[in-house]
């Protein structure tokens, strides 16, 4: 009081709104201290205060824009929206958010090729011990890179930003160091959608999958992602900046321009990557298993765990992108037979075939394990679903057979 000048009832008040920003925790009557967030926006004022013009005008905008609701209920309401964007329908949440701005940026495809192409819809990859739901995004950073590549066939340049790190790092708010980090991806989205009218893949909106920033309101993305393309449709609503669900990574993919391509060598490297995705021929993520030994992987963990240890989530959403990676690589390799020699179009038809099998397999697994986040396992249904994957693996063994006389 007497440093402030401010009356008993004015202080309190003042040290209220502190606390109740998780910027200040009350340890003892009259007593309070800084907590971890309230520590990093002092550092963060300092080095405003001690830096450049430009860093200072950066942080101190960055530091306005995060706490100016918390104390003085005002918004930033700059806004700047790209219409007639859709993400499209997909279980692969990469494959949705891809083909949704590929489409916007002029390209005729679908998730189709964009699942053939980058080979992500003939890669199976399940977690050990355990049907985790992160088996379809959990990959390793070389596969990753090179799924993008794949994606780069369809006639776009993409720049890929990758924080290999988990945001945010640890329960609660993000530190001070993390919110300048996610506060510089939005000012670099910002110039995309203001400078170039291009949309930006972003990870982490949402829930943790992949989906379309297609503009900015204030401080917040606005986005199209998987609930604005369920059935029946949700309203996805601004998502703030600093609000990102990104386990394990954030990351962050730009268009950057037009690609000639040479169809007949893309769709060679297509084929040669199909390969190694659908043999599990590749880097994989620590405590996961690619391929059809994943499929194996996955039915002794049905059978072998109790119920009381299984994860309903896991194995019904997991069930449903494995479903739609067979039926996406069946019709793929379809599409590619027919641009072949007969000898070579002959097995990726075969192929076609095994995947269309394994899809019908697929099919019912997703009806004894349709996707909620909890539900009941007994033993009797998971030896049945047990049982249908290992007619998937048959089916997948038989299509990499048939591919790699091609390859």
């Amino acid at each position: 009081m007497r440093t402030t000048n401010l009356s008993k009832t004015a202080l309190l008040n003042h040290l209220a709104m502190l606390t109740d920003a998780g910027l200040l925790e009350r340890v003892a009557r009259g007593a309070y201290r800084t907590t971890e967030d309230g520590r990093g926006l002092l550092a963060a004022a300092t080095s405003v205060h001690k830096g450049s013009k430009k860093r200072s005008r950066e942080e101190k905008e960055a530091i306005q824009r995060t706490y100016a609701t918390a104390f003085s209920g005002t918004k930033n309401m700059e806004k700047n929206e790209l219409k007639k964007m859709q993400y499209a329908p997909s279980w692969l949440s990469y494959l949705g958010a891809m083909t949704g701005c590929l489409r916007y940026l002029g390209v005729r495809c679908g998730t189709r090729e964009v699942g053939g192409y980058s080979g992500c819809s003939f890669l199976i990859n399940v977690s050990r011990g355990e049907t985790c739901p992160s088996g379809p995004t959990a990959l390793h950073l070389k596969t990753f890179r090179e799924m993008v590549h794949g994606t780069e066939s369809l006639g776009w340049k993409i720049d890929v930003f990758v924080h290999q790190h988990p945001y945010p790092s640890k329960e609660g708010a993000p530190t001070a160091e993390e919110m300048a980090l996610v506060r510089g991806i939005f000012e670099r989205i910002k110039k995309e959608i203001d400078e170039r009218r291009r949309p930006v893949v972003l990870w982490g909106l949402a829930a943790p999958e992949y989906g379309i920033v297609r503009g900015y309101v204030g401080d917040s993305y606005i986005v199209r992602t998987f609930r604005s393309a369920a059935d029946p449709p949700v309203p996805d609503d601004p998502i703030p900046f600093y609000e990102l669900k990104a386990p394990g990574c954030i990351d962050a993919f730009y268009f950057k321009g037009k690609l000639k391509i040479s169809k007949g060598k893309a769709r060679r490297e297509a084929l040669d990557r199909a390969l190694r995705f659908a043999s599990g021929e590749i880097d994989v993520a620590k405590n996961y298993i690619a391929g059809p030994p994943a499929l194996e992987e996955w039915a002794s963990v049905l059978e072998s765990l109790d119920e009381s240890a299984q994860n309903y989530m896991g194995n019904s959403y997991v069930g449903a992108c494995v479903h739609e990676g067979r039926e996406l690589s069946g019709s793929f390799m379809k599409q590619v037979a027919k641009q072949l020699p007969a000898g070579e179009a002959r097995h990726l038809r075969a192929a076609a075939g095994c995947y269309e099998k394994g899809a019908r397999s697929m099919a019912s697994f997703t009806k004894l394990f349709p996707f909620q986040f909890k539900g009941e396992m007994p033993l009797e249904k998971r030896r049945k679903g047990a049982q249908l994957l290992r007619r998937v693996r048959a089916e997948e063994d038989k299509a990499v057979q048939h591919v790699r006389k091609v390859c």
